[in-house]
């Protein structure tokens, strides 16, 4: 359990540090994830656990983020931004239909986002207005409102 904890803080270290440009030339002849690192950091950060199979996947996840492939993590959004996405209220439809919620429903909207349940609660709904509303609440989380029933549950965003 330690080591897992450990390999979890260790990895988005190595993501940073084995994820800085290289120069055009270097791009090309990128090394390995087991090259980069001395056998103790090797060891140390968990990376002998994984099977070769892993570590050639992630050194080529690596060679696509430097090229620019893959996309990296988001930076921490800056206070004014949070500020404006809490005064953002969403109105989209569901799609497919709309039936309600039971748990952990996710709830797939048609501009693209994806929101799942977080609160407990179920909803059968079997009319045709598949009309949601998503706005800020005042602790800080989100709210699904369905129109139509005029019920409401807690929801935070997947994509």
């Amino acid at each position: 359990m330690q080591a897992d904890t450990r390999l979890r803080t260790l990895i988005p270290i190595l993501l940073v540090v084995l994820c800085a440009p290289l120069p055009a030339a270097a791009e090309q002849e990128a090394p390995d994830v087991k090259s980069l690192m001395t056998g103790e950091d090797f060891e140390a950060s968990g990376l002998d656990k994984l099977s070769e199979a892993e570590r050639d996947h992630l050194s080529g996840w690596l060679a696509r983020y430097r090229a620019g492939a893959v996309e990296g993590p988001r930076p921490k959004a800056t206070r004014e931004e949070r500020e404006k996405e809490q005064k953002i209220e969403i109105t989209a439809q569901v799609i497919p239909a709309f039936r309600g919620w039971d748990g952990k429903t996710m709830f797939r909207l048609d501009n693209g986002q994806v929101w799942q349940q977080r609160q407990a609660g179920k909803l059968r709904y079997s009319g045709s207005d598949f009309t949601v509303v998503i706005s800020p609440n005042m602790l800080g989380g989100y709210v699904l409102r369905h129109e139509d029933s005029g019920r409401a549950i807690g929801v935070k965003r997947i994509r």
